[in-house]
């Protein structure tokens, strides 16, 4: 089997749980990680060795990087980030702005691997529950109108409780897994998402819960396992539920 590592994570400006900011802490958790795609979500707003958050993760990582950063916090860029071991090609900011409560965002981005190119849209929605409804309207149609043999969606969706039914407009699978990653220190709810579509390309979700991704920030990463193989007729393969790696607690 062609498998594939990706992962999500809300860095929390490299904040952690201590109020301590570490960015050295946040990249030794994405070292745990070994992802071959990362997103990321609130990186930057604090400087790094005097550059980007961003810039910093790319050039300790050896990975290559792309920004969808929404603002900018004390004269330091803040937003979105897409990391990836090969080639990142097409990657287009997407405007997901629709108040004034604050600026918010996706990447849209095809990305090149050892088995076939995959299509990544990562994000992190808004608070209110009228905004990322019509945040996923956005997303929704920039699947229809570009669908590709496999995508990838991940982020923060800050979506919870029965509301969370409204990813199924945008591919989520049936039902949602159960991975509860925020807060980090005692995880209550599902605030970070992770599926393909073909939802059956997931062949295995976790939460990473390790001492060190305990305390790097608030929000705990969330790393998946991607079958590439035949990515090309992946639309026709037949289904098999994917392992979630889970408590068994009802989700939030």
């Amino acid at each position: 089997m062609q498998t594939l590592r990706v992962a999500t994570y809300n860095i929390h400006s490299c904040v952690g749980g201590d109020r301590k900011y570490d960015p050295v802490r946040v990249l030794r958790v994405l070292e745990e990680i070994d992802a071959d795609i990362i997103a990321l979500q609130e990186v930057g707003g604090y400087m790094v060795e005097e550059g980007e958050q961003v810039q910093y993760f790319e050039r300790k990582l050896g990975m290559h990087a792309v920004t969808g950063l929404n603002l900018r916090r004390r004269r330091v860029q803040f937003g979105n980030a897409l990391l990836a071991k090969g080639g990142i090609r097409e990657a287009e900011p997407i405007n997901l702005t629709v108040s004034r409560l604050e600026p918010r965002s996706a990447i849209d981005a095809v990305v090149d691997t050892p088995y076939g190119e995959l299509r990544v849209i990562c994000t992190h929605l808004g608070l209110l529950p009228r905004d990322r409804r019509q945040q996923i309207g956005i997303i929704s149609s920039l699947l229809d109108e570009r669908p590709m043999p496999l995508t990838v969606l991940m982020g923060d969706f800050n979506v919870f409780g029965p509301e969370r039914s409204v990813l199924h407009q945008i591919g989520a699978p049936r039902p949602l897994p159960k991975l509860r990653s925020f807060p980090a220190r005692r995880p209550l709810m599902s605030l970070d998402r992770l599926w393909t579509i073909p939802n059956q390309n997931l062949i295995e979700l976790r939460v990473h819960r390790t001492p060190l991704a305990i305390m790097a920030s608030d929000h705990l990463p969330l790393v998946g396992e991607i079958d590439m193989t035949g990515v090309s007729v992946a639309a026709t393969k037949p289904e098999r539920p994917f392992e979630v790696v889970s408590d068994p607690a009802a989700e939030i």
